[in-house]
């Protein structure tokens, strides 16, 4: 259970009987139970509404990353033609399952890291107007967000690489058997690997490399992709990627929730109020969306690229140090955010909803239990 968010408001477990704004009424147990973990219980509402809305994105976006479309929109088109709208949902249990957790886990730890940093803040008694972990300056909220992201991201990154790597897989699975050769990185027969300062795509012509590999058939269930990897791989196989994976969440929601208190800090200050709204809550979480995904993405193509090899019969590239000198030789800078279109396109709404509904539980958590926000 994650303990109640401000300690400082003094909210007695016991109590049941609330005064506000001369009414007095009783306050049910369930609606303390939800008050006292209301930064769980909004994080979950707001996990489970972005991962419905937003996983068909998702979808065409691993899709794009590791398979030759010409655009978007041919993607969407051949993917929906070829498995229907469900095929764009494929996968979509293990992270539904599992995005409440995580999220909601996300959210609790960047709260409580925020509020250790400010009860522990050694500059918090000197000239406010210096860095500190306070909301004396813009500066100083962008620095408690960005440490308390980073350390929420990385624990996030460890918890959940075996299912990030299950998602990719199934995303990937039903295109693999249809049209295995479409693949970005293609299987190549066994040759000792090519030094990093040669040239690692030239051990033979790409059809050559085709006919010799034969594609295998891909595993399309959730318990069936963990078993095989667990069998090609062992348990450590279920943290393949996972350097990627921690680099990309820590640096991503460290990124992310900077960005969302800066914005949100900055329109506070500016209408001059204590409190802030719905429309504050979409603009901020929209721009923290899309300054993530900007900043971190060719992280999260390189770590899709290899995840997405990790069930073939060979392996493309070694290291990802190799694979993202394959997409920056070939395709130069603008390769490095390949399927970066889908993503900008789902993140301003997605995230700033998921903002909303954030605020909004929230807010009706605390009116529930006769507390302030």
């Amino acid at each position: 259970m994650v303990a109640a968010d401000d300690s400082s408001l003094g909210v007695q477990k016991t109590s049941k009987a609330t005064t506000n704004a001369n009414q007095t009424y009783t306050v049910q147990p369930w609606q303390m139970f939800l008050y006292e973990n209301r930064t769980l219980a909004s994080a979950i509402t707001a996990a489970v509404t972005g991962m419905v809305v937003g996983y068909p994105f998702d979808s065409l976006k691993t899709r794009m990353q590791t398979h030759h479309y010409p655009s978007l929109l041919t993607c969407a088109q051949r993917s929906i033609s070829e498995e229907g709208i469900r095929g764009l949902y494929r996968g979509l249990l293990p992270p539904l399952l599992t995005a409440s957790a995580a999220k909601s886990l996300s959210f609790s730890l960047f709260e409580q890291t925020k509020q250790w940093l400010r009860r522990h803040d050694p500059c918090s008694s000197r000239d406010p107007f210096l860095l500190n972990f306070q909301r004396t300056t813009i500066a100083s909220v962008a620095l408690t967000a960005a440490i308390s992201g980073g350390a929420s991201g990385t624990v996030i990154a460890l918890l959940c690489c075996p299912l990030e790597l299950i998602k990719v897989q199934m995303q990937l699975a039903n295109l693999m058997n249809l049209r295995p050769s479409s693949a970005i990185a293609v299987p190549r027969p066994a040759v000792q690997p090519t030094p990093l300062g040669g040239n690692a795509l030239a051990t033979a012509p790409l059809s050559a490399q085709v006919r010799k590999a034969a594609p295998p058939t891909w595993a399309t269930s959730n318990i069936s992709v963990l078993r095989e990897i667990v069998h090609r791989h062992g348990i450590s196989g279920t943290y393949y990627g996972l350097r990627l994976h921690i680099m990309r969440d820590a640096s991503g929601t460290a990124i992310y929730f900077a960005a969302y208190e800066t914005v949100k800090e900055i329109l506070r200050r500016f209408t001059g109020s204590d409190t802030t709204g719905a429309l504050t809550h979409m603009l901020a979480g929209g721009t923290c969306g899309v300054a993530s995904w900007l900043l971190i993405f060719p992280v999260d193509l390189v770590k899709s690229r290899m995840q997405s090899q990790v069930l073939r019969p060979t392996q493309t590239f070694l290291t990802s140090w190799q694979c993202l000198r394959d997409i920056y030789t070939r395709l130069g800078m603008a390769g490095l955010y390949r399927g970066v279109s889908v993503s900008l396109i789902r993140a301003f709404p997605i995230h700033g909803l998921n903002f909303v509904i954030y605020e909004w539980a929230r807010s009706v958590i605390c009116r529930l239990a006769g507390q302030p926000e």
